[in-house]
C-alpha cells in the first residue's frame, strides 16, 4: 500500500511535471520528500533492512497471498452500493449514498465550467478514484499485474485510495453549489449529516461475537499453517526457519540457549 501510494503521488507530480520549473516548488517538494522518509524511516528502514539482510517469509513467493486468493478477494457489483445485512458484515465496502449523489453533480461541474479551474486535478482525481474502485471488482482484468500487486493480498483494499481521490471531487462538486458558505450552510449540512447518519444507525451491522484482545494469548504460535498466530498473521512476518519448525516454537522452554561456548552463573 505505501508502494501504491508512492506510484499515485508519482503520477500527481508527472501531470503538474511543469510547475517543477520553478525554483520554489521543487525546493517545498524536496523538503516535503524528506519529511516523509524520515516520518515514516521506522518503517521502510527495517523493511529494506530485513528485505537484503534476513530470510522472512513475508519476502517468499506467495506467501502473503496467491493471484487465486486475490482474485477471490473481488466485490462483486452490488456489494459497492448496498450492505445485506443478512448476509457476511464482517466489512462493510459500499461507496454510500452521499458520495454517489455528489459525484451525479460532475455532470453539472462540467458544465459550469469548474473543471476549467482544477482541470488536471479534476481529471487525475477522477480518474484514479473511479480506477481504483473498479479494480475491487471480482470482473477487473488485473492481467499481468495480479503477480506484481498480489502482496496487497485483498483487492478492496484499493477503496481507501477511491474513497480519498472520490472525496476531492465530492468537495469540488460541492464548491459549485455553495458559492458563499457561511453558519446557516454549515447549520443545513450538519443537519442533513446528522439526519442521515441517524437513519442509517439501525442499518449498521453489529457482532457481538468478537473477542477482546486480552482473552488471546499474545504472541501464541500454532503447530497449523493455516491457523493465524496472534500477533504474527499466518506466519508471514516469521524468519522462514522459525516458520518452518513450528512446533519447536511451541514447545520452547522459557529459558536461555547456549548454542556455543559455556555458560557462566
Amino acid at each position: 500500500m505505501t508502494l501504491l501510494t508512492a506510484i499515485m503521488a508519482g503520477i500527481y507530480v508527472c501531470v503538474n511535471i511543469v510547475k517543477l520549473k520553478d525554483r520554489e516548488i521543487l525546493k517545498q517538494l524536496g523538503i516535503s520528500i524528506l519529511c516523509i522518509l524520515g516520518i515514516s524511516a521506522f518503517f521502510w528502514v527495517t523493511m529494506v533492512e530485513t528485505y537484503f539482510f534476513a530470510d522472512y517469509v513475508v519476502y517468499q513467493e506467495d506467501s502473503m497471498a496467491t493471484t487465486e486468493s486475490l482474485h477471490e478477494s473481488g466485490l462483486d457489483i452490488k456489494t459497492l452500493l448496498y450492505t445485506d445485512t443478512k448476509g457476511d458484515t464482517t466489512h462493510v465496502f459500499e461507496v454510500g449514498i452521499p458520495i454517489l449523489i455528489m459525484l451525479c453533480l460532475s455532470i453539472f461541474a462540467i458544465k459550469k465550467g469548474i473543471v476549467k479551474t482544477y482541470r488536471k486535478e479534476y481529471i487525475v482525481f477522477f480518474i484514479l478514484g473511479i480506477l481504483s474502485t473498479v479494480i475491487t471488482i471480482k470482473q477487473f482484468p488485473w492481467g499481468i499485474f495480479e503477480d506484481i500487486f498480489q502482496i496487497i493480498q485483498f483487492k478492496w483494499r484499493m477503496l481507501l485510495f477511491s474513497n480519498f481521490f472520490l472525496a476531492i471531487i465530492c468537495v469540488m462538486n460541492m464548491n459549485m453549489i455553495i458559492k458563499n458558505f457561511n453558519y446557516k450552510d454549515i447549520i443545513a449540512i450538519s443537519t442533513i449529516c446528522i439526519l442521515y447518519t441517524g437513519l442509517l444507525m439501525p442499518l449498521l451491522p453489529k457482532n457481538t461475537e468478537i473477542q477482546e484482545i486480552d482473552q488471546y494469548a499474545i504472541g501464541e504460535v500454532t503447530e497449523n499453517k493455516r491457523d493465524t498466530i496472534v500477533g504474527m498473521g499466518k506466519g508471514e512476518y516469521l524468519p522462514v526457519k522459525s516458520n518452518e519448525n513450528r512446533k519447536y516454537l511451541r514447545t520452547r522452554e522459557d529459558t536461555i540457549y547456549i548454542i556455543e561456548g559455556v555458560r557462566n552463573s
